[in-house]
């Protein structure tokens, strides 16, 4: 497909946003496949043909979605996966949002960088070029990396942080930050994880990138009320949303900030014109799963921290576009969720597209406003 690239504008800069109102992005489909299903893989595009990508990213912004995150990781988990093209092969977070950053105008772009695998120092050079290509509208999830496939693939096999390594993950955030903001003076900081001396070639950003973090436990959870704009998670219940708002209302008081991170809950979608159909096809979908797949799927997913879901379990919003809107519309009103990243099964700019008719019914239930209403905030 023809697309043009946007040149970046220092007047896109996405500046934060505490309304009260929805913000809604998308989990992108990295891989062919975000469920362990061959099945699931034959049905979505060729995630290696780069049309796909932005012909997608673009009907995503046209119907309002304020963000896309791109997750990323370095090593398949198993031979099961790379035979059924789950999460293999996959995306770069970073090499992938620049397309995608260039192909739109408004949208959020975040890219998932390991503190673990990567040096701080590239971390802010990737970031900083990454903020000044998209004109202040991109931003950074922060994984410490916690599969033991992948810290073997490093040479880190057990010199993990007992809690998914927040330490150093603490450590490379402030020194990113150092950098950040003296471009000028450089920096000068001896820790127990990193010695970095001296300063990057500009650009850098000229305002804090939005930082994101999925933390799960404890540990996590504190990483992200001290640090964080977002904290995404995957949460299924009102009682389970209000405790972690909790949670990060009390970190955020010890760390001494004014704001806690909202919540950005993930949840898969299936929009159907039918009522019942997007049930039946999204339990087809499921069924289909490769049970050795998923089996190292979900051993993976329960390392993550105590807290979370009961792993490869998530909220879904299945049915019709009004029958989904209700659905969000119920779940904000009982819980003051404000954040949402909607995860689908099936990815095409076409099933982007189903997604148009929830916003206009969120928007007349006064829960969500159009981004261009409101300066594209975050």
């Amino acid at each position: 497909m023809a697309w043009t690239a946007h040149s970046p504008s220092a007047d896109q800069r996405k500046a934060r946003g505490r309304d009260g109102k929805m913000r809604i992005g998308s989990f992108w489909p990295y891989s062919r496949a975000l469920i362990p299903s061959a099945e699931i893989a034959r049905r979505n595009p060729d995630v290696l043909d780069l049309d796909n990508h932005i012909s997608f990213v673009q009907s995503l912004e046209a119907i309002g979605m304020d963000f896309v995150l791109i997750a990323d990781g370095y090593a398949p988990a198993s031979e099961a996966n790379s035979r059924i093209g789950f999460q293999d092969p996959s995306t770069n977070a970073v090499i992938l949002a620049v397309p995608l950053i260039l192909a739109t105008r408004h949208i959020g772009v975040i890219s998932t960088l390991h503190t673990s695998f990567m040096h701080p120092v590239l971390i802010a050079r990737l970031g900083a070029h990454l903020d000044w290509i998209s004109g202040g509208r991109w931003g950074w999830n922060i994984v410490n990396g916690f599969r033991d496939h992948e810290a073997r693939l490093f040479g880190l096999e057990g010199k993990m942080d007992h809690d998914g390594g927040y330490e150093l993950a603490q450590e490379a955030v402030d020194v990113i930050k150092k950098i950040w903001e003296n471009p000028q003076q450089g920096v000068l900081h001896e820790g127990k994880r990193f010695k970095v001396t001296g300063k990057i070639r500009r650009p850098v950003p000229d305002a804090l990138p939005l930082l994101v973090s999925a933390a799960a436990s404890k540990m996590g959870r504190a990483f992200a009320a001290a640090n964080c704009d977002y904290l995404f998670t995957a949460a299924q219940t009102v009682d389970a949303l209000k405790e972690l708002s909790a949670d990060l209302l009390q970190g955020a008081a010890v760390g001494g900030r004014a704001e806690i991170p909202q919540i950005l809950m993930l949840s898969d979608i299936l929009v159907r014109e039918n009522p019942g159909e997007a049930q039946d096809l999204y339990a087809e979908l499921r069924a289909s799963a490769d049970a050795e797949a998923e089996k190292t799927w979900k051993s993976h997913l329960a390392k993550i921290g105590t807290n979370r879901t009961a792993p490869g379990e998530l909220m879904t919003f299945l049915g019709t576009a009004p029958e989904i809107a209700d659905q969000i519309i119920d779940l904000h009103r009982q819980s003051g969720l404000t954040g949402l990243i909607l995860r689908m099964p099936l990815w095409s700019a076409q099933e982007a597209m189903r997604l148009e008719p929830i916003f206009a019914q969120l928007e007349k239930a006064g829960i969500w406003v159009p981004p261009s209403r409101r300066a594209y905030c975050w």
